[in-house]
């Protein structure tokens, strides 16, 4: 999964980083990402995506809101932050339009450190399904684990959260 045409993204083209409890942005994103202004500020780091939404916070009934108020749907990032929060948006950037936004924005900050990352999809506002693909994350396969539990929990919570096809759904 990429998030622009630059080429700079490769989604998790490439090794993993190593299995671990918590992930840091890899060193070469990181390098690249701090010579540009619109990404990182060399004094607060990266922005805070205005976008980003805790999922939880996002369910109104039987489904799921992005922050404008809109019925979620499609393709959005996420990542799994240090509470075990699903945070997810949209690659908005608010210093400039025509820029990417890679994942690390979703929590903004210096040091920004997930569990988990990757690209979380949506049909007609239900989750459909979610992945690792976090070119910025890097996060191990097993990491998954961690928000597929996540994940299991909300279904026996409310079913109805899942688009009908979704593998949870099914079970």
């Amino acid at each position: 999964m990429g998030s622009g045409s630059s080429g700079l993204y490769s989604g998790t083209r490439g090794a993993s980083q190593p299995y671990a409890d918590s992930y840091h942005v890899v060193p070469k994103m990181l390098k690249v990402d701090k010579k540009n202004p619109d990404i990182y500020n060399q004094e607060t780091g990266y922005f805070k995506n205005p976008s980003a939404r805790s999922l939880r916070e996002a369910i109104r009934g039987n489904k799921i809101y992005q922050s404008n108020g809109k019925q979620a749907e499609g393709e959005f990032m996420y990542v799994m932050n240090k509470k075990g929060e699903i945070i997810f948006g949209k690659r908005v950037n608010p210093n400039n339009p025509l820029e990417r936004s890679p994942h690390p924005t979703l929590i903004g900050g210096k040091t920004p450190e997930v569990q988990c990352a990757g690209i979380i999809k949506f049909k007609s506002g239900r989750i459909f399904r979610i992945d690792n693909q976090s070119g910025h994350f890097r996060p191990d396969i097993r990491s998954l684990g961690k928000v597929e539990e996540f994940m299991q929990n909300l279904h026996n919570e409310n079913p109805l959260l899942f688009h009908k096809s979704s593998e949870w759904r099914s079970q």
